[in-house]
């Protein structure tokens, strides 16, 4: 029994090493559709969460026949978009993240754990803008009972934040018909 119990502790810790040594290369390669990107901050107060990946396209209005593109990682479930893109330092140029939120309806979110300026793009369920918010800074060490509720003007099922500025830059504006697929 004893000799048991060493070797299931010594397979638990194996596991465990192979478990924590796995990286991913870039959370945001075009190439990453469906694999899943691994996102960590060692400042963070909660768990490390693992996002989908996809990515968003749309036609130029600058630009005919031009398609923009943004990979975006994918928050679907609850601890995903609970944790979002809180106590991270920044977000690459050109990425963002999209929160799947399954039904249409009126959201509310929040700055919690943010650490830059992000704008929230309100999706409705046809995958079409239905609202931007510009420009929402991060509320440091305000308590959450204190933090800014941002909400849309009419029903989204998906909400896709951006780098402040970004959705000008890129010209996502309401009525902009988006594509993209989610991964399962």
């Amino acid at each position: 029994m004893r000799l048991f119990s060493l070797v299931l502790v010594l397979a638990l810790a194996g596991v465990i090493a192979a478990c924590s040594s796995s990286s991913s290369s870039s959370p945001y390669g075009s190439s990453a559709k469906t694999s899943p990107a691994s996102v960590a901050s060692s400042a963070s107060p909660v768990p490390t969460v693992v996002f989908g990946a996809t990515t968003i396209t749309y036609p130029s209005r600058d630009d005919p026949g031009a398609t923009i593109v943004i990979d975006t990682e994918v928050a679907s479930t609850p601890s995903q978009s609970e944790r979002g893109l809180g106590y991270r330092d920044s977000l690459p140029a050109g990425a963002g993240m999209i929160f799947d939120l399954h039904n249409a309806g009126v959201p509310t979110f929040w700055m919690k754990g943010m650490r830059f300026a992000l704008d929230m793009v309100w999706i409705g369920d046809d995958k079409r803008v239905a609202s931007v918010t510009t420009d929402i800074p991060p509320e440091p060490g305000v308590v959450d009972e204190k933090l800014t509720r941002y909400s849309p003007q009419s029903p989204a099922r998906y909400v896709l934040e951006l780098n402040a500025g970004a959705a000008a830059r890129l010209g996502l504006t309401p009525s902009t018909q988006l594509t993209f697929a989610l991964p399962q």
